[in-house]
């Protein structure tokens, strides 16, 4: 209502209200019929008089029209019928007047149109939910409720007592209804997820638009994170994992902090979660660089899975039918970030399900209308979904294992998709070992963060420091397939066989050489400089030698002069000696095999190989 003071506002709000306790307290007098007309009279003329202003100033609402019609009638009525209708006016004034607000609630939504409530509503809810199928059935209970009071309150007329027709009604309407018409709206928005609607100002959390609206929504805003939502453009990339921005220079949201969520969807907690590893660095570097970043751990939240109802393009436009975690806590904040990272490891080659459900349940962001653009059908989006940054780990040593995931997530997103960072061969960034390289590529990763808070993009020579191969493709699968065997052999799973600190088994010469040159402790050996010579009898027969200097190791296969050390013995019984499986001293002294030359080094075998006992 443009140019209107507080008061008068407020004056227009309640103005039907006075005419009808003016006519009550009036009647309540025993004036005679010609009174009763010309105060019927005055009232309907002072309601024609509100229903002017009204609609100069705003819409008038049922109340406006019911009173003024009512004031008519009864000014018709003791025109034509004085006596009569004198009598049944001094008897029943307070009935007919709950009657007229029974009437002016109840029929107009019988009748298709808005609820009584909906016009005080809209002064204090957002006017991109005024149209919401929500706010409008929030509004039909209230006015049948409200509707409910006003027929209580007639027949509690009908008997003459002042408690009946005075004090009961003021206590259920002043006592109990106005703090129905504060409460029952929170409560109703609390039972569905949504927050209240004085929160959701500037907020489309509810709103339906019209779809002739949006012919043009899919030029920019056609991607989204849901599977039903084409991407705009796909533009091309060097490789996977390596970022160019899209020909669109997006921004994120605007203010003063980058507000980043991070959903990491690994089923494995911390230690043993390589995806967890990687975005813990990528969320260091984002917070260094200042976003303000949370990080959702889903296997820690209730996620149903999308049903394929729709209602939330129905019935509850924008709101999913399911009251679990993603409804009342993740939706939201996915609306209000301005970049989301959707970490999970590679299973099958594209992310895991629990990532996919998490996406799924995204459904409520579009509107189901159907879109044409550049020859591609579309849906456009309710609200702007955050940027999206992909991330995921996997154990095969090549980049081009994470294809599938890439063009999935290039489809999925669209220009919305900021960056990939792709991590093969994770599996060896928890074996210490491989400390020093795993570090490398963490710093990377931070640096990632870094750069996508300043700039929204990973830049080509960070990508290839986090994608450094930690070794070379044919060691590593030798490695893989012995670690895998010596699991599948003593029955345990990998998590299980890292918790004994277990060695894997050699099933080679050349396997030994690479394992006994992992488990090297540099720090014992720093002052040790020697040659040890491994002869090997019995299921794999063969030789080798290892040369130690300045903490440093050297394998070699074959047979070196004049070693410092010479340990003769079968092979499947020095693996088991490493593995704790056999006394090596006992195996000595019983002579089942042989140590020539410097015994303090044999003494020292197992500070200088092998990982410290936890």
């Amino acid at each position: 209502m443009p140019g209107l003071t507080k008061f008068l506002r407020i004056f227009l709000y309640i103005a039907p209200f006075p005419a009808l306790v003016f006519f009550q307290v009036w009647t309540s007098l025993g004036r005679d019929t010609h009174s009763l007309l010309i105060a019927a009279c005055a009232m309907f003329i002072y309601c024609l008089f509100v229903l002017g202003l009204a609609a100069r100033f705003d819409k008038p609402s049922y109340f406006h029209s019911t009173i003024c019609g009512y004031f008519l009638a009864l000014t018709l009525s003791l025109a034509l019928w004085p006596e009569t209708t004198g009598e049944i006016i001094t008897e029943y004034a307070v009935t007919g007047i709950y009657l007229c607000l029974f009437i002016a609630a109840f029929f107009p939504p019988i009748l298709g149109m808005d609820p009584f409530t909906y016009h005080f509503a809209k002064k204090s809810a957002p006017k991109a939910v005024w149209s919401s199928p929500i706010f409008l059935t929030i509004n039909r209970i209230m006015t049948f409720v409200w509707s409910g009071v006003f027929a209580t309150c007639a027949i509690l007329s009908l008997y003459p007592s002042v408690v009946t027709r005075a004090v009961v009604p003021i206590v259920i309407i002043v006592g109990a209804m106005l703090s129905f018409n504060r409460q029952f709206p929170r409560y109703y928005l609390k039972r569905l997820g949504l927050p209240p609607l004085a929160d959701q100002r500037g907020s489309h959390l509810l709103s339906k638009k019209d779809p002739a609206s949006l012919a043009d929504c899919g030029r920019v805003r056609c991607s989204s994170a849901t599977t039903l939502d084409a991407p705009c453009t796909n533009q091309p990339r060097n490789s996977v994992g390596r970022n160019t921005m899209p020909t669109l220079q997006l921004q994120p949201k605007r203010r003063s902090t980058m507000k980043v969520i991070a959903f990491n969807s690994s089923p494995r907690g911390h230690g043993t979660s390589k995806t967890r590893l990687l975005l813990d660095a990528l969320v260091k570097g984002m917070r260094e660089a200042g976003a303000d970043v949370e990080t959702v751990h889903l296997r820690e939240k209730v996620i149903r899975n999308c049903i394929g109802c729709y209602t939330c393009w129905t019935k509850t436009p924008g709101m999913c039918v399911h009251m679990d975690d993603m409804t009342n806590e993740l939706f939201p904040k996915w609306l209000k970030a301005d970049i989301a990272v959707y970490a999970t490891p590679l299973y099958h080659f594209t992310m895991n399900a629990t990532m996919k459900a998490f996406i799924e349940r995204t459904l409520p962001v579009l509107e189901p209308f159907l879109v044409q653009h550049d020859g591609k059908t579309t849906h456009p989006l309710r609200q702007t979904p955050p940027l999206a940054v992909a991330l995921s780990v996997a154990g095969f040593p090549e980049s081009t294992v994470f294809t599938q995931l890439s063009s999935y997530v290039r489809f999925l997103f669209g220009e919305r998709l900021t960056a990939e960072i792709y991590r093969p061969g994770s599996e060896m960034m928890t074996l210490p070992e491989f400390s020093e390289a795993t570090k490398a590529i963490l710093e990377a990763t931070e640096e990632a963060g870094h750069e996508l808070v300043d700039s929204l993009r990973v830049s080509e020579a960070t990508m290839e420091r986090i994608t450094k191969p930690i070794m070379d493709v044919d060691p590593m699968a030798r490695l893989a397939n012995v670690f895998w065997k010596s699991c599948i052999q003593e029955g345990l799973t990998p998590k299980e066989f890292h918790q004994r600190n277990l060695p894997p088994r050699p099933d080679s010469i050349e396997t030994f050489m690479m394992i006994m040159s992992m488990g090297f402790n540099a720090e014992s050996a720093a002052s040790v400089r020697a040659v040890m010579q491994f002869n090997f009898s019995g299921a794999l027969p063969g030789d080798c030698f290892f040369k130690i200097s300045n903490g440093k190791i050297e394998a070699h296969e074959g047979i070196t002069e004049n070693p410092d050390l010479t340990i003769e013995s079968p092979f499947d019984l020095w693996i088991d000696i490493m593995a704790g499986k056999a006394d090596g001293q006992k195996m000595f002294l019983d002579q089942e095999y042989r140590a020539i030359g410097d015994l303090s080094l044999l003494i020292r075998m197992r500070d200088l190989f092998g990982k410290p006992q936890k």
